[in-house]
């Protein structure tokens, strides 16, 4: 999966923190189809844990700054997330060759889904209100 230009919010710093999530995203699915998968997996899962909990943050903080009126979903739908994202790491430690399809799937929907459905309008608030794309107020 390559970046798509069309998910672009305008915000740079989210930008940024979605191309890298995407690009872990690829190496993860890279480790789960080699011979390694059982070595690598948990490794780079629990990097993009960390790095989901660094972007939801990102996100969070500048929603609160702009006085973002959708805060609280956004925040609900990213808590959500972090459980599956939590759910998902812990069953990859115990065996990390059965949750190929789940992940690969939680993955696309929320990379493709939540950037275009509810990272977009959030950003276009966000700009509106005075972010520059890095995502601090001008």
């Amino acid at each position: 999966m390559m970046w798509n230009p069309a998910w672009e919010s305008g915000v740079r710093l989210i930008d940024e923190q979605h191309r890298q999530l995407l690009a872990q995203f690829e190496s993860l699915m890279a480790a789960i189809h080699s011979d390694s998968a059982k070595e690598r997996v948990p490794g780079i899962l629990a990097f993009l844990a960390a790095y989901v909990e660094t972007h939801f943050s990102t996100e969070e903080a500048c929603m609160r700054a702009a006085e973002y009126p959708g805060l609280v979903e956004h925040q609900a739908i990213h808590d959500q997330m972090r459980a599956q994202v939590t759910r998902l790491v812990d069953e990859s430690t115990r065996d990390s060759t059965t949750l190929t399809e789940e992940l690969v799937d939680f993955l696309t929907e929320w990379l493709l889904g939540h950037i275009n459905e509810v990272d977009r309008p959030m950003a276009q608030f966000l700009l509106r209100y005075g972010f520059d794309g890095m995502g601090t107020v001008q």
